[in-house]
């Protein structure tokens, strides 16, 4: 902004700032239109340019992350493409065509045409959902199922200002096989203790329930591994290169680095896994995962120390 006398500037700084905000989503609309981005919202049904937001990755997560511009471009429009109607991201409208697919509705049962038409369905009204983490794009639409029962994580002594719940992923208070369908995304890379936060997932399942989730997978990671944990104590200890979300630097740190052996990480735990929307490529990096329990009586319990990565 244009040096300017002190009381002037303070005045005119948030027409400035507005004026930018105006002129980066006019030229995320224009963008959408060019490329021909303009489809059905997965989540609210309705047809809507769907903007993809350039800067949402920032360079230090770049950096931090080793990103090559072709990957972070992919991870733009995995945390992008909102749909400009209801604000729903790539992800969250993948998760939702998931759902509709798994859960069909009506008289020959089939897909419902968006998420808003299938939470009003007597099919999905019946589910028992646990969403952990309350997922932007999803929580909006899900939120008046009356099997639904959302948490969020706060940090012990934290206040809780969300009104949402507070669910510890690996600890969960929920009883044994309550949940139809539980609901994650972008959350098990930030637990400490991934064996434990899956013995509970698995846990609170029903025997035909099923985990459908989203996680950061890098196509160039062949083997998942531990980026930290935590002491006895509760100190944080580093075991690779700190990376946190969303900034690189700050945000929530991540403890595990999922890679291509995910499908046996989720076997170990009892699960066995679908990949929708894949594979894995360094073009597409918005995978949705469907985790079912396997039914065998040596599945490690809930109660039993899991194995570390």
């Amino acid at each position: 902004m244009p040096t300017l006398p002190s009381p002037l500037k303070r005045a005119l700084l948030p027409i400035w700032n507005r004026g930018h905000q105006l002129a980066r989503r006019l030229a995320e609309y224009a963008d959408a239109f060019r490329h021909r981005r303009i489809q059905r919202c997965e989540v609210c049904g309705r047809l809507a340019p769907m903007l993809l937001r350039p800067r949402a990755i920032p360079d230090e997560l770049r950096r931090r992350w080793g990103l090559t511009p072709g990957l972070a471009d992919a991870l733009v429009r995995k945390e992008t493409l909102d749909c400009a109607a209801c604000g729903a991201k790539l992800r969250a409208r993948r998760i939702a065509r998931v759902l509709l697919e798994l859960y069909p509705t009506g008289s020959p049962p089939g897909p419902a045409p968006s998420l808003a038409v299938w939470a009003a369905s007597p099919e999905a009204r019946r589910l028992r959902i646990a969403e952990i983490n309350t997922i932007d794009g999803l929580h909006a639409v899900l939120s008046g199922l009356p099997g639904l029962v959302a948490s969020d994580f706060h940090e012990p002594g934290q206040p809780q200002t969300t009104g949402v719940r507070h669910e510890d992923l690996a600890a969960l208070s929920y009883q044994d096989a309550s949940f139809d369908l539980v609901l994650t995304s972008e959350t098990l890379e930030h637990v400490p203790d991934l064996p434990r936060a899956l013995a509970e997932i698995r846990r609170i399942l029903t025997p035909e329930g099923r985990h459908v989730f989203t996680i950061p997978v890098l196509p160039s990671t062949p083997s998942t591994f531990a980026r930290a944990r935590l002491g006895p104590d509760g100190s944080f200890l580093p075991l690779a290169p700190f990376i946190a979300h969303p900034g690189g630097d700050r945000g929530y740190p991540v403890f595990t680095e999922f890679g291509a052996d995910l499908p046996d990480l989720m076997r170990a735990a009892g699960f066995d896994l679908d990949v929708h929307h894949g594979p894995n490529s360094p073009d597409d990096l918005a995978q949705v995962y469907v985790a079912t329990p396997i039914h065998r009586s040596n599945v490690r319990r809930s109660d039993e120390t899991p194995a570390s990565i």
